[in-house]
């Protein structure tokens, strides 16, 4: 041990200061322990108070030296004590939000997104071979819009079917055992040979695709921060927005060269590729199964085989008997109601408020991009292909302007963060809607020239530049409000996202009904107006949710810890 030399000039009295600190550093020893200790010395030879506000003061040297020399027996004693208060205080902070990588979670939502790709493109692409479907199985076409409406309804209530367990039981099972379904209506879909069949298969092709969508949402939510949620919500979307853009294309193509059948049978390839590949490389992700990805829950074939490699090679000190918990059963009533439990958010003011003005901005989306066969066939003689081609503009508007208000809702979120808020302090409402307004206006106003325009037979370009910029305000909109949903409820995600899947898609399957009725009744250029018009009131109520949204917030959080 370093020995220290006091100088032989030092007074009488500065020694007799020295020794009367080393008694009462001594004396208080006892204290230094226990509830008020006045004085203790650290490890790194600082003196502190408990209790003090002060920062720790540092110690001369020689009173740190002979300090230590002194209390090196009862340092030892209590350096367990000390070391355990220090990890208590240190242990949770270090603890990161997720385990995954920068690029393993960019895997896992690229997994995510293509999953979610199938639902959309099971609809749009076949729109395009509805004309030859109607031939081939001879039925009107009241019938065949009927099959796409079927579709939109078992779209809304599959998810609120599967989201209760993918919040409960793993994302993982649920998207092996949905894709699956999915698969085999695909094969069923190739082999139809009446309309009866044509109907069943579609709803099953529905039950077993649209579940993807808010199982997607959730494992974003599991995997990212608020902060970079946003970002990733957007290119997580990219998923289902390609399926309008290249759904069309390749449904004409296919349909006009090799049959509509192999429309099913191409999804059922590529659904079952995709399919084993989220079998093989996609982990669980759900928070209260795995935490921030270090726990072992419904694992991968390499998690597993990596898992039991571990417990064979570790010693019987290291092996723990895990005991296995049965999970609580459920009643009659419960697996029954359980699918109607996502509309209980419903009952949210803000929820309610947020799923409507989705909804009726996904129904005026929806009422743009199926008339688009009646009219562009009508108006401009476009065939299979051309009008698949057509819908381009709008998807390559709608990857934009998911790619952009990502970016900008995790700018927002960080600039208010800065602010030094508690989570419910935070104005979530401005930080993810600020720009909503924007695009709302923008759509509104685009809506009306665009019927306008179609009923002049303006020159097909301007028609599509307008498609363009509905298709990238629009899908600006959905990512605002998909993420404050999120946010609004992040332990439960998927849940969440199935409700809004329900609100949007029985909105989507009514302007899918009335749309055609309405052109042929009132004329193109009045129909847009009255949905803009009803898209003008159904974003009125938004005021109230900024304006009282943080309230309400905060009135939930209270009346919720308030029940536990």
């Amino acid at each position: 041990m370093t020995q220290h030399h006091r100088s032989s000039s030092a007074p009488c009295a500065s020694q007799f200061h020295r020794q009367n600190s080393v008694r009462t550093l001594v004396a208080s020893e006892d204290s230094r322990i226990s509830t008020d200790a006045s004085t203790i010395v650290n490890e790194s030879g600082y003196l502190s108070r408990s209790g003090s506000k002060r920062s720790q003061k540092r110690l001369t040297d020689w009173q740190g030296v002979t300090a230590i020399n002194l209390f090196e027996e009862e340092k030892k004693q209590s350096t367990s004590l000390d070391e355990e208060k220090s990890a208590t205080t240190t242990q949770q902070p270090t603890q990161p939000y997720t385990i995954f990588s920068l690029w393993k979670k960019r895997w896992i939502v690229l997994l995510a997104s293509v999953a979610a790709f199938f639902a959309p493109f099971s609809v749009n692409s076949y729109f395009p071979a509805m004309n030859t479907i109607e031939g081939d199985l001879n039925i009107t076409s009241q019938q065949v819009n009927l099959s796409v409406t079927v579709f939109m309804i078992w779209q809304a209530l599959s998810p609120s079917f599967w989201s209760s367990l993918a919040d409960t039981r793993g994302r993982r099972p649920v998207y092996i055992a949905t894709l699956f379904i999915y698969i085999l209506a695909c094969v069923g879909l190739a082999l139809v040979t009446n309309y009866t069949l044509l109907l069943v298969f579609r709803m099953l092709q529905a039950f077993g695709a649209s579940s993807v969508i808010a199982i997607g949402a959730g494992t974003i939510a599991d995997v990212t921060h608020p902060a970079e949620r946003g970002g990733y919500i957007g290119w997580y979307s990219l998923g289902w927005n390609l399926g309008p853009v290249i759904g069309p294309a390749v449904g004409g193509v296919v349909s006009q060269y090799m049959g509509w059948r192999w429309i099913f049978w191409f999804l059922a390839i590529f659904g079952g590729a995709h399919w084993v590949l989220l079998g093989c490389c996609l982990p669980e992700t759900l928070r209260s199964l795995v935490g921030n990805g270090s726990g072992y829950a419904n694992p991968t074939p390499m998690q597993w085989w990596r898992h039991r490699k571990e417990k064979a090679t570790a010693s019987d000190d290291e092996k723990q008997p895990v005991e296995d918990t049965p999970a609580p059963s459920k009643s009659w009533t419960q697996w029954f109601l359980g699918p109607l439990q996502p509309l209980l958010y419903a009952k949210e003011k803000d929820v309610l408020i947020l799923l409507v003005y989705y909804s009726v901005q996904y129904a005026a989306c929806y009422a743009v991009t199926t008339s688009v066969p009646f009219l562009f066939s009508k108006l401009y003689n476009l065939n299979e292909i051309m009008i698949g081609l057509s819908y381009f503009p709008n998807g390559v508007g709608c990857i934009m302007g998911s790619i952009v208000q990502g970016k900008i809702l995790n700018r927002d979120y960080q600039r208010m963060k800065r602010r030094g808020l508690t989570d419910l302090e935070l104005p979530l409402e401005h930080a993810r809607m600020r720009t909503v307004w924007i695009h709302s206006a923008t759509f509104n106003v685009l809506l009306v020239v665009y019927g306008w325009c179609l009923y002049v037979k303006a020159h097909i370009a301007i028609i599509l530049c307008m498609h363009f910029f509905l298709g990238f305000t629009s899908q600006a909109i959905f990512n605002a409000i998909q993420t404050l949903l999120v946010d609004l409820y992040p332990t439960r995600s998927a849940s969440i996202t199935a409700s809004n899947n329900i609100f949007r898609c029985l909105a989507g399957a009514g302007a899918t009904t009335v749309i055609l009725p309405s052109i042929q009744a009132v004329g193109v250029g009045w129909t847009f107006t009255i949905a803009s018009a009803i898209l003008l009131i159904s974003r009125i109520p938004m005021f109230f949710e900024m304006k009282h949204g943080p309230r309400w917030r905060r009135e939930r959080a209270e009346r919720l810890a308030a029940q536990e």
